[in-house]
């Protein structure tokens, strides 16, 4: 459980105001006026508690071991409202992202009981986290790289960056050991330069837009559409390209083993660059033995789709061990009723990770339960017990049919094939439309 300890170091310079509900009922000894200003300000963080929170979330959607101490000082207008905010150098130990965060929630907050023209520090205390299960991707910093060929860092994003990145999850922000998963925007024609990942297989999954994939010398491209996989066997070189002139292609980037996307968050990182190797001249590219492994595409529209949960949902399995050779990973596209529930159940020798398109709800883990939204990130480690129930969104227009909840299921080899959630379907794990091999390439 994510714990936010905002410990009131309190510093109040001018009055505490109080009402005469503070003195009914039996007689009892005055508070002092350092009591006073302690409950004030308690009450205060309890009802502005949840921006406190909410940026601790998003600065471990970054990774999970952000910690320290954010101090602000904030002085106090008319009716209680916080008229100024300001960061105190000697009280800060938390990254600059969080504390920028803290101080600009802070702007909107009342303070009631305190006299206009006090001034008051606010010293907040945050723990680093053993685990995270939901990750909005909306709170992932996005890395615009420029080049991936530069080696160099490129803080961003960049309007002019031809791609840019969010790590959705790794080892550093879900300690997640045999996957990682990326969200890569490529920006209207624009592209990825060649390269190969010598380690990893890797899939891409193209969420919006139509691209390419350019494969070595000679090797025809192959166009994806919207909900188009494409797997990458280890060692192929590849190249990524957005068809689209006015707009951006963003796919989902899985890597199994993990290592490629290391350099998304430090392009000079070692392992990394060594995992994410650039192909600076395309002509001495050469595809692996055909031994190897090819390029496997598949489409979603079509795949078969299988019943799931008696009914309240399908499955379309898209790739799985058997068609990469025993290698990669399984993934799976899946889709519920507005309002399913998936029962308490586990994955015993996966790590899964379901990245949700569409729908909201809940993911219990043990006794606690984490809300998750559109554009979020679910990631369970393997052996870990969870239950996930989608909520159906209140709708002003009664006539109006929810959305149904759609989610791009990743398992880990050597767990489930087909039967994500519940009963495994009466249909073999191999996807239902053959996946095309080829000798063109897929993406970074």
């Amino acid at each position: 459980m994510r714990k936010t300890l905002a410990t009131v170091r309190w510093v109040v310079v001018g009055s505490v105001m109080l009402g005469s509900s503070a003195f009914a009922g039996p007689a009892q000894p005055p508070a002092s006026e350092a009591q006073r200003a302690a409950q004030v300000i308690e009450r205060a963080l309890q009802k502005h508690g949840a921006d406190v929170h909410r940026c601790f979330e998003k600065a471990l959607a970054e990774r999970l071991d952000v910690a320290g101490k954010v101090e602000i000082e904030v002085e106090v207008g008319p009716a209680g409202r916080v008229t100024a905010t300001k960061l105190l150098p000697h009280g800060q130990t938390a990254p600059g992202a969080l504390s920028t965060c803290v101080q600009k929630a802070a702007a909107g907050w009342t303070i009631e009981g305190i006299e206009a023209g006090a001034k008051v520090v606010l010293p907040f205390s945050f723990q680093s986290q053993q685990n995270q299960f939901v990750v909005r991707a909306e709170d992932v910093p996005e890395s615009g790289l420029g080049s991936a060929s530069s080696g160099k860092a490129k803080p961003g994003p960049k309007r002019d960056a031809p791609f840019t990145v969010k790590v959705l999850a790794d080892e550093i922000n879900v300690r997640a050991q045999d996957i990682s998963l990326t969200q890569l925007n490529i920006g209207p024609a624009s592209r990825v330069a060649m390269h190969r990942h010598p380690r990893s297989g890797k899939v891409l999954y193209l969420l919006k837009g139509h691209a390419r994939l350019l494969g070595p010398s000679g090797v025809a491209p192959i166009k994806l559409d919207e909900g188009a996989l494409a797997f990458v066997p280890a060692g192929y070189p590849h190249v990524i390209e957005n068809m689209g002139r006015q707009s951006t292609a963003v796919f989902l980037q899985a890597f199994a083993p993990p290592g490629p996307e290391r350099v998304y968050r430090n392009p000079t990182d070692a392992r990394g660059r060594a995992d994410f190797e650039v192909i600076r001249d395309s002509a001495t590219a050469k595809a692996p033995p055909e031994g190897n492994g090819q390029v496997l595409v598949v489409t979603a529209s079509e795949t078969a789709a299988v019943p799931i949960l008696g009914g309240k949902g399908t499955i379309k399995v898209l790739l799985d061990p058997k068609s990469t050779g025993g290698t990669g990973m399984t993934v799976n596209l899946l889709e519920f009723a507005a309002g399913a529930e998936l029962a308490r159940h586990e994955h015993a020798r996966s790590t899964e990770i379901l990245y949700v398109a569409i729908g909201e709800g809940k993911l219990t883990v043990g006794s606690e339960e984490y809300p998750f939204a559109s554009d979020s990130v679910l990631f369970l480690p393997a052996g870990q017990p969870h239950a996930i129930k989608f909520i159906v969104p209140e709708k002003t227009d009664k006539a109006e049919k929810p959305e149904r909840p759609v989610a791009v299921q990743f398992l880990t080899a050597g767990g489930l094939t087909g039967a994500a959630h519940g009963p495994a379907p009466a249909a073999p794990s191999r996807p239902a439309a053959k996946p095309r091999p080829t000798q063109a390439g897929p993406v970074p």
